[in-house]
């Protein structure tokens, strides 16, 4: 799945997609995708609230309480702020020396130059992302730190209100970040009933065929037990909900579904 990137912007807001079913996008980092099957974009911010993050990580903790190892992977991985969102909520929430079990989480992105910002160290914010960080963890100023670095993302769409951030070793040591295809790194998966898919806000911009196709991939690969994570975009605009039901898998909370 060979991509173009290239930033889209309209003359009032920034778009996710040429299209009226979307949402103005916000947030640290936004990219536009072309290729041959079809256009569309992508953005991220940290804690992005189509999901309930503590929750999630209180249900991740009793679900694989005895399970020793678990495989966390991450799709569409783009600049980090959904990794670390998913970091802080595992350590920070009933936190205990088993947390370890889920580190590193591997974090996979298409985009070459988004995985190259997210290996950095280094992280591009809005206020609103830097208001949301300090609105979900406890311990704000021991994650991240100013910098007079400068993140510049080739193709990113610029914005003068933007602020670099360090990210501490405390998070960047437990995320691998790396420039893959998702259809490539899915065939050669291997599941022992313990891994948590994370594939958010990304099957939303295919056609409902392809998304139903992918579905099939993922059930095909996750065994009993194993959760596959989706995103707002996903729910929103296409039957991925109903191909999840329809392939195996069940409702456990937002945007959370279990294989059966």
């Amino acid at each position: 799945m060979n991509m173009k990137i290239t930033p889209f912007i309209s003359n009032n807001n920034i778009y996710s997609q040429k299209s009226e079913k979307n949402s103005p996008a916000f947030g640290t980092t936004h990219r536009y995708y072309k290729n041959a099957n079809g256009e569309f974009g992508t953005n991220t911010w940290p804690f992005r609230d189509d999901i309930d993050w503590k929750a999630l990580s209180e249900y991740e903790k009793k679900h694989f309480k005895n399970t020793q190892k678990v495989n966390l992977v991450q799709f569409a991985s783009s600049d980090g702020s959904e990794a670390y969102t998913q970091i802080i909520s595992l350590i920070e929430n009933n936190p205990s020396a088993d947390d370890k079990k889920f580190f590193p989480i591997k974090a996979f992105d298409i985009d070459p130059e988004v995985v190259k910002a997210a290996q950095s160290r280094l992280l591009n914010t809005m206020t609103f992302d830097r208001v949301s960080l300090q609105m979900n963890t406890e311990n704000y100023d021991k994650y991240f730190k100013e910098t007079g670095k400068k993140l510049d993302i080739k193709d990113d769409i610029k914005f003068d209100s933007v602020k670099t951030l360090e990210v501490s070793k405390i998070l960047t040591d437990k995320v691998v970040f790396e420039n893959a295809d998702m259809y490539k790194v899915l065939a050669k998966m291997e599941d022992n009933s313990n891994t948590i898919l994370m594939c958010r806000n990304i099957l939303g911009y295919f056609d409902d065929n392809k998304i139903e196709n992918f579905i099939k991939l993922v059930a095909e690969k996750l065994k009993k037990g194993s959760l596959f994570l989706i995103g707002e975009h996903d729910t929103r605009i296409s039957f991925t909900e109903r191909y999840l039901g329809e392939n195996g898998f069940t409702k456990v909370m937002k945007h959370v579904f279990k294989k059966l």
